[in-house]
Formats: C-alpha cells, sequence, structure tokens
C-alpha cells in the first residue's frame, strides 16, 4: 500500500483524509523516555541499591526516573487506536467480532515479543553477568515458571515473576490483559454509554487496586482498563465537533502534575497517574482538531514519527541491549557515573534505536495488519458551526 504524502502538520494531502502521525510520534517520545529513564538508572540504580545523584544533576535529571507514567500513555494511546476504527463503524468491533478482533491482535503483538523473549533470555543466560549492581539485577535470575509466565503473558500476576528475564515485559501482560477486556467494554458502551465505561473501569480500578495493594498480586495494575477507555472516548471525541475544553483540562492536569513534581514522593501516587492519562487523553484529542499545535508538529516531525513506527520494537528490546552495551564497553571504561549517563543516553541510545530497528524490519514489521492503517485514515474533524 502506498502511503500518502503528508505535510509538518501531520495532515495527508487529499480530500478528506487526515493521517494521525503524532499519534506515531508520541509513541516515538514515550518509547525514548523509557530507554532514558533506564539509562539514568543503569548510572544511578536507585533500586534495589538506594543510589541518587546529588544537587543540580538531580535537578536536571531527576524526572527520568518515572519510567512507568510512559506505560501509562502508551495504553492510552492503545484504546485510541483501537476505538477509532469502531467509531467509523458505528460502534461495532468488525466482520469476524471478538474472534477476529483477538486473532489480529495476537499476529501484531506475539511474534517480536517471543522474539524479544529470546532474546532476553539468551542475554540473561548467557552473556550478562550474574550480579551487575543495576536495575538489571531485577529481572534475575530466570526460572522454569518465568519463561513459563512470560509465554502465558501472567508474568505481571505474581511479584516473583514480575520483573523476571526483562523488567519492561510485565506491561505487555498487562495491555494484552486489557484487550480481553475490549469486547465487553465496547457492549457496555452500547447499552449504558460512556459514562458507565469511564466510571466502571475507574470504580473497579480502585476497588481492585486497593484489594491487591501490598500483596503479592500488585503487577495486575487495575486501573490501567481506566487508562485505556481514556484512550477510547479521545477517540470519539475526535470525531465530533471541535472543541476547546479539553485544551483546557489538559493544561489544568499538566499544571497540577508540575505542582506534585515538586515533591517527587508525590509522583508515586495513583493521582499522579491519572494526571498523566489524563495529559494523554488531551493530548490526543487537541492534536487532532488544531493538528498545527507545537505537540502535534513535533510529533508529526518526520524523525519522530519515523520512531514511532517501529516503537513497540524498541520497548521490547531495550533493556537487554543496554545492558550488553554497559556491561561490555561503557563499564570497562571506569568512567564515573555521570560520564556513564552521558555516554548511555547520547551514544548508547542510538545504537538501541538502529537495533531496535533492524529487530523491526525482521520480527514487527512482517506481521503488521491493517488495523493501524485504518487509524491512520479518517475523516476530518468537523468544524464548529
Amino acid at each position: 500500500m502506498v502511503r500518502e504524502a503528508t505535510g509538518a502538520d501531520g495532515v495527508v494531502s487529499g480530500p478528506r483524509r487526515t493521517h494521525l502521525a503524532y499519534v506515531d510520534g508520541m509513541r516515538a517520545l514515550a518509547a525514548l523516555y523509557v530507554v532514558l529513564n533506564h539509562a539514568w538508572l543503569q548510572a544511578w540504580p536507585l533500586h534495589p541499591y538506594g543510589d541518587h545523584p546529588q544537587g543540580w544533576l538531580l535537578t536536571l535529571t531527576g524526572w527520568l526516573d518515572h519510567g512507568v507514567f510512559a506505560v501509562v500513555v502508551f495504553i492510552v494511546i492503545s484504546g485510541f487506536c483501537l476505538m477509532m476504527p469502531v467509531v467509523k463503524r458505528d460502534g461495532m468491533l468488525g466482520t469476524g467480532g471478538a474472534r477476529e478482533f483477538f486473532r489480529r491482535r495476537a499476529r501484531r503483538i506475539l511474534p517480536p515479543y517471543y522474539a524479544a523473549l529470546v532474546l532476553s533470555i539468551l542475554v540473561g543466560a548467557g552473556l550478562l553477568a550474574a550480579r551487575t549492581h543495576t536495575l538489571y539485577d531485577e529481572s534475575r535470575p530466570i526460572t522454569a515458571w518465568g519463561v513459563v509466565a512470560h509465554i502465558l503473558l501472567i508474568q505481571n500476576l505474581h511479584v516473583r515473576t514480575l520483573y523476571q528475564i526483562s523488567s519492561p515485559f510485565w506491561s505487555i501482560a498487562v495491555e494484552c490483559q486489557v484487550y480481553l477486556l475490549f469486547p465487553f467494554l465496547l457492549l457496555l458502551r452500547r447499552t449504558l454509554g460512556n459514562a458507565a465505561v469511564l466510571g466502571g473501569t475507574y470504580i473497579a480500578g480502585l476497588v481492585v487496586g486497593n484489594a491487591v495493594d501490598g500483596t503479592q498480586f500488585v503487577g495486575l495494575s487495575p486501573m490501567y482498563p481506566f487508562y485505556f477507555a481514556l484512550g477510547m472516548f479521545a477517540a470519539e471525541v475526535i470525531c465530533g465537533k471541535r472543541t476547546k475544553l479539553y485544551v483546557w483540562v489538559g493544561a489544568s492536569a499538566a499544571v497540577v502534575f508540575l505542582a506534585l513534581s515538586m515533591k517527587p514522593i508525590l509522583l508515586k501516587m495513583l493521582w499522579a497517574h491519572l494526571l498523566v492519562a489524563i495529559c494523554g487523553m488531551c493530548a490526543l484529542i487537541v492534536c487532532a482538531q488544531w493538528p498545527g499545535n507545537p505537540l502535534a508538529r513535533l510529533c508529526a516531525w518526520r524523525p519522530v514519527a519515523w520512531v514511532g513506527s517501529f516503537s513497540y520494537s524498541l520497548y521490547l528490546v531495550h533493556f537487554p541491549v543496554q545492558q550488553l552495551i554497559w556491561q561490555n564497553l561503557v563499564r570497562p571504561l571506569g568512567l564515573s557515573r555521570e560520564a556513564t549517563f552521558a555516554i548511555m543516553v547520547t551514544l548508547g541510545t542510538v545504537a538501541i534505536v538502529l537495533f531496535a530497528y533492524v529487530f523491526y524490519l525482521v520480527f514487527e514489521r512482517p506481521f503488521t495488519t491493517q488495523v493501524w492503517s485504518a487509524v491512520r485514515r479518517l475523516e476530518p474533524v468537523e468544524e464548529p458551526v
């Protein structure tokens, strides 16, 4: 399929078509943030070793200690992308129903995931030291049950397997479990409306979250269906009339989030995650309805959107590759933590991105379905009367 030419604002040339290139860019920024977060923790492994930068360096780089926020944004974007074709079909899941939906999702998600799983096992079992005193130690040791749990995508259901093999994989399990709820959420939307979807997932998340908090099942992440529902809601909003309401909602959430960041301990709270999800929802809406705004232009910028096209592969493989670079190329130099960080976020990140692109060409692109293409080609947003 030939892709239409796009301008800097992300709008496809040609009548009644809109190319949401900014969505690719948002995925890229989220994935790159995770890479930088782990590079920061490579130099100052807060967990489990309790190290951290000091003074002005902490002020400049401390914002990198929140990789989970990028996962929240990924979940919001997933809800948005999967809901857009449904909105165009008047709320219908499509030919084949839930069964065909799950088949397409499996074909899209599982091949690169299993390839990255094999890569991570080979790296962790054969190429890395048993203890490195870095964040990677949380992924060791690799157990038989851990491998089985990852194959079944249930590693997040027990704390012993939550971070095993490659710690970012926990979120893949969560996302796949949210996919299982998607047909039910659509049914709830058709029968009771969007308010029931948003309210139901939020209340259920709070109830289940309180039940598992502090237990071995904390990796269940019960608020993520609500974040996914926010993305679904954003898809419906952009197909309606343009409104500035979400400009103000997103700006307010961002201001509150920045206020919380003045005391970093507050960013560990659930409210901070909710604010990030709301900001992600509003960013999707605002970038669709005002494609000329600075954020939309940044995300639709060709190099950023290019990285976004293989952001899934980048997320899957960056952790073991980053550890290999650090252990075999950077650590032997005996550099300071500051110099280690500088190398890992520059040359290390470039090397990881290039490796991820090759991985994408081999293990992801051959299995890409038409779902994402359908998201990219939409009817234009209706202008206000």
